[in-house]
């Protein structure tokens, strides 16, 4: 199962030249993260962060740029699981507009008590959850 967000894309996206500012594809990927945190887990960052004291900052992103994108496309962010550890979770995004590939970011995240910044296991429901949206090659 992969998990799907859309997002048109906006004038304040949009750099002079008039494609996406390259910084704001982050916002977009965070974005899809913490959708896929709420939606998808059923565990949004009101519950983790505020009320639970965990967060999942981002360890490692990588970003391969593969085409621009333009004001008032639509882009699907589909997330999907690579591997989750003890406290460790790793991901794919790929942005496609009309099937064209826009981008595609791997990213690991960390589980961590705040209150400690230290990484923490991740409760085992969670990372249930999590392994539903394991992309299986077929």
């Amino acid at each position: 199962m992969i998990f799907e967000k859309r997002h048109r894309i906006r004038f304040a996206d949009c750099d002079p030249a008039g494609i996406v500012f390259y910084p704001r594809y982050f916002e977009m990927i965070n974005g899809t993260v913490e959708d896929w945190f709420d939606d998808g887990l059923g565990y949004g960052f009101q519950q983790m962060i505020v009320e639970d004291g965990f967060g999942v900052p981002a360890a490692h992103i990588d970003v391969d740029f593969k085409a621009a994108s333009k004001l008032d496309d639509w882009l699907v962010f589909a997330l999907s699981v690579v591997d989750v550890g003890r406290s460790s979770i790793k991901l794919t995004i790929e942005a496609r507009c009309d099937g064209e590939t826009r981008l595609i970011a791997n990213m690991v995240l960390v589980y961590i008590n705040s209150a400690k910044h230290a990484p923490a296991r991740l409760p085992d429901a969670i990372k249930a959850r999590m392994l539903k949206f394991t992309e299986i090659a077929a």
